[in-house]
Parts: C-alpha cells; sequence; structure tokens
C-alpha cells in the first residue's frame, strides 16, 4: 500500500505539502502546479489515507454505529437507510449490526463498537436491561435511543407519538361504530408496545367500548405470532368486529388468519396495522395503517448525536416525539351489525 512519502517522492514534495494538498489546508501557499503534482502522483499510486493513524492523531474516527433488532424488517431498515445517507453526508462511516432482539448480543456489540473507537451509538433497544446504557451515561459516552426509549432514566432519544396514534386508531373505529376492537400486541417489555397498548386501553375507557381481558393478545414480532393470536381472538364466541394490529409483521399474519376462517375485510371485520409498508396499499383490501416518519426519524437521530460530537460542552438531554399519521384504506368500514341495523 502506498504511503504519503511514496506520494511525495513521485510529485517531488515534502510528505507535510501533500498531507495539507489532499486534506484541503488553504492556510500554507501553495501553487496550483504542485496540487496537480500531487493529485496526480495520489492517484497514480492510487494512495488511500491511514484512517486508524488519522483517528489517532485527531482522536475521532469519524465513525458511528447503529445497533437495530432486525436488519430484515422494512421499518428498521428504512430508519438505517436514512442515517447511513446523512452520516454519508457528514463524512461520517456508518457501522450497522442487528441484534436480533437478543440483549445479550446488543451488549456485545455496544462493547466491541466502542472499543473498536467509534464516535457515538444509535441504539434501538433491546429493552431486557438498561445496565450497559447507563453505564453509557455515567461516562457521557455519546449515544441517542431511536423508536424506544426508557421510562427508568433519562436518555436522548427519538420516538414516535405511538400512544395518541393507537388512541386515535380505536377512536376511528368507534366512529365507524365498532365497540368491540381487539389488540394484538407484542413483546411487552418493548416501550413502543406499552405506549400503543395504553393508548388501545385508554381510548377503551374514555369512550365506553367492550373493556375484555380476551381482546387484548400478548405475542411476539413474528408473522407466526399474529397469524396464531388472531386465530384464537376469532376463534372465541364473542370476536371482535375490528382490530388493532402492534406491528407490520403480524398484521400481515392476521390477515392470513382472518382469510384463512372465511372471513373478508372489511365486510366482517376492520383492521388497521402499526406501521405502513410499501406493500400496504397494494393488498387485495388496502390496508388502514398508522405511519411513521422513519426518514425524519433516522435523520433527527443522527442530526442530535452530531450535535454531541461537535461540542466539548455536555448538552441536556432531549428527547424528540415525532407524529404519525393515519393512512385510511379499503381495510376499515361500519361492522355488519351497525350496517344491519
Amino acid at each position: 500500500m502506498a504511503t504519503i512519502k511514496d506520494v511525495a517522492a513521485l510529485a517531488k514534495v515534502h510528505p507535510s505539502t501533500v498531507s495539507r494538498v489532499l486534506r484541503g489546508v488553504e492556510n500554507i501557499p501553495i501553487t496550483e502546479d504542485t496540487r496537480k503534482r500531487v493529485r496526480a502522483a495520489a492517484k497514480s499510486l492510487n494512495y488511500q489515507p491511514d484512517q486508524r493513524a488519522r483517528a489517532l492523531r485527531l482522536g475521532k474516527s469519524n465513525t458511528i454505529g447503529l445497533i437495530i433488532p432486525d436488519i430484515s424488517n422494512p421499518f428498521f431498515a428504512d430508519i438505517a437507510k436514512s442515517i447511513e445517507h446523512d452520516s454519508f453526508l457528514a463524512g461520517y462511516t456508518l457501522v450497522v449490526c442487528a441484534s436480533n432482539e437478543n440483549q445479550e448480543k446488543e451488549i456485545d456489540f455496544v462493547h466491541d463498537l466502542i472499543s473498536r473507537g467509534i464516535d457515538g451509538l444509535i441504539i434501538a433497544p433491546v429493552q431486557d436491561c438498561h445496565d450497559h446504557l447507563i453505564d453509557l451515561k455515567k461516562r457521557d459516552y455519546p449515544f441517542v435511543l431511536i423508536d424506544r426509549c426508557f421510562e427508568e432514566f433519562e436518555a436522548n432519544a427519538v420516538i414516535s407519538d405511538n400512544e395518541a396514534a393507537a388512541f386515535d386508531a380505536v377512536e376511528y373505529l368507534k366512529e365507524l361504530g365498532h365497540k368491540r376492537i381487539g389488540f394484538l400486541s407484542g413483546r411487552s417489555t418493548i416501550y413502543t408496545i406499552r405506549k400503543r397498548r395504553q393508548g388501545y386501553l385508554n381510548a377503551v375507557n374514555l369512550l365506553h367500548l367492550d373493556n375484555d381481558e380476551e381482546l387484548i393478545s400478548r405475542g411476539g414480532f413474528t408473522f407466526e405470532d399474529g397469524y396464531v393470536e388472531t386465530l384464537a381472538m376469532l376463534s372465541r364466541p364473542n370476536p371482535p368486529t375490528a382490530l388493532l394490529v402492534s406491528g407490520n409483521r403480524i398484521t400481515f399474519g392476521a390477515i392470513k388468519a382472518i382469510l384463512e376462517l372465511g372471513l373478508s375485510i372489511p365486510t366482517d371485520i376492520s383492521i388497521i396495522g402499526f406501521t405502513d409498508s410499501i406493500v400496504s396499499p397494494y393488498l387485495i383490501s388496502p390496508l388502514t395503517t398508522i405511519s411513521h416518519p422513519l426518514q425524519q426519524m433516522g435523520s433527527r437521530a443522527f442530526r442530535l448525536l452530531l450535535n454531541n460530537l461537535d461540542t466539548k460542552e455536555k448538552l441536556p438531554v432531549s428527547k424528540i416525539v415525532v407524529k404519525t399519521t393515519m393512512n385510511v384504506r379499503n381495510s376499515t368500514a361500519s361492522p355488519r351489525t351497525a350496517n344491519v341495523a
């Protein structure tokens, strides 16, 4: 691999001149002819700066880490895409790791990335524990939580208004005439799930809807979880006439179960899904969804981290809440009983 001395020898200049030209330093006059010779020599030798040496010299790697639960999930993939785009424009390299909802794996990633000298972290945490994150906060290590945060301690975070979104979705179904509305949940340890459940319960109580524990499932995030939980809920003697589903994969599992039971959407049952998907508008019955501004979430998380990286001062903790929107499509309608009445 060519070194800066090799470039200097070929261009017939001092190595410090090569460094100044390639870094764009303008505080010392360098002729245009010299600049051209240096750039030509660097190109000829395929010279690449040693980023490790630069990081040691500056105490900064211009690299950040992103830890997300599932890189194959379009929700987190779109967030990662947004952060990568903004990182590149700002001169940072992004390292993406997927915890697969495994707490030990997340902890290992945090320790490994920090040991490699990255400047900061963005994390969508598993949330089975948070001791490793409290440790980062005590050390003033820059990190931002995205989509999920903790009520037990304050940290920089970018989240969406899940509680309000769930309330609004149930209220919309009530306005259509539904009184018995099911909620397909996910893991109860996850902040977003707890907030969506709270929004659902608030709406049920305030709007005087059927308050029945059998209308709330306790499952995971997978297609299979949505399928099994929906089969069980709709097979009971008094099933719901509408479903609010907390996750894109379990939503598609729920749809499979509904169709397998010979039911029609929305004639027999209405359904609203968290979150939107590229295929949602193109289903046989285009899906009504709650959409998160994923690009905005990623951009704001990166900007929040960058603000903390660009200053030596200790900035106040910032918790940014972004608004969701409901995309009303063909999967919601008045219940059959209301139509008959």
